[in-house]
């Protein structure tokens, strides 16, 4: 079993932030997300590998760190392109049996709830986000068990998807998975559960944590220029 955790370039991360937050401070939250992810993952019993997928030079330093393998996707590949490539590369070269993937904006995850969770998989697992639209985790045996299909709105077609395979799918709700990172809401909540997490100690040392518990603040002057559009 390899988990493959896809890192976007962390300049373009975490837009729907670009009101609460400045570019390089997203740039640092997304590092200490995908650190506290990885550390998770590296600790598990139960996987025998872990492939970040990124064409970001950070991606580099994270996977040397980490003693993780580092994938390319292709240059024109979506999200479910280069989670498909990857789910390929591992099965061809690093003869794969089971494949779960795991966006690096879930910190919250432990080393023993990855291992609690494997060792309740069967064919296909999923995990969906607090509101049960997107997919938090993705666990297939075989690799390719059913397409995948991450578009921020998953959660049911990757459902569907197993169903239509003659699989009836194992989900597991209000995990730890359920919390990703992508609103101030989002990190008062990430906030009141761990604060001792690397993405907590980065939102308090950096002054992030003082502006969100302050009602009364307002938002980085530029944030909602250029940046916040694109």
């Amino acid at each position: 079993m390899w988990a493959i955790v896809p890192i976007k370039t962390f300049e373009a991360a975490k837009q729907r932030l670009a009101s609460a937050l400045t570019p390089e401070e997203r740039r640092g939250l997304m590092l200490a997300m995908a650190r506290d992810v990885l550390t998770a993952l590296a600790r598990s019993t139960r996987l025998d590998g872990i492939l970040v997928v990124s064409r970001t030079p950070e991606a580099d330093a994270l996977a040397q760190a980490f003693g993780t393998e580092r994938f390319s996707e292709s240059p024109d590949a979506d999200l479910p392109t280069a989670l498909t490539q990857a789910s390929d590369y591992l099965v061809e070269h690093l003869h794969a049996r089971g494949v779960m993937i795991v966006p690096a904006d879930v910190p919250l995850i432990t080393e023993h709830e990855i291992d609690s969770v494997l060792a309740e998989h069967a064919d296909v697992t999923i995990l969906p986000d607090d509101e049960h639209v997107g997919t938090n985790c993705l666990i297939c045996t075989p690799p390719g068990r059913i397409p995948l299909l991450f578009d921020g709105r998953s959660f049911r077609p990757h459902v569907e998807a197993a169903f239509a395979a003659g699989v009836v799918p194992k989900v597991i709700p209000s995990s730890l998975f359920a919390l990703d990172i992508d609103t101030p809401a989002d990190l008062r909540a990430l906030l009141a559960r761990e604060p001792a997490s690397q993405t907590g100690i980065y939102l308090t040392r950096a002054g992030i944590a003082a502006r969100l518990a302050d009602a009364r603040a307002t938002p980085w002057p530029g944030a909602l220029g250029t940046d916040a559009a694109s």
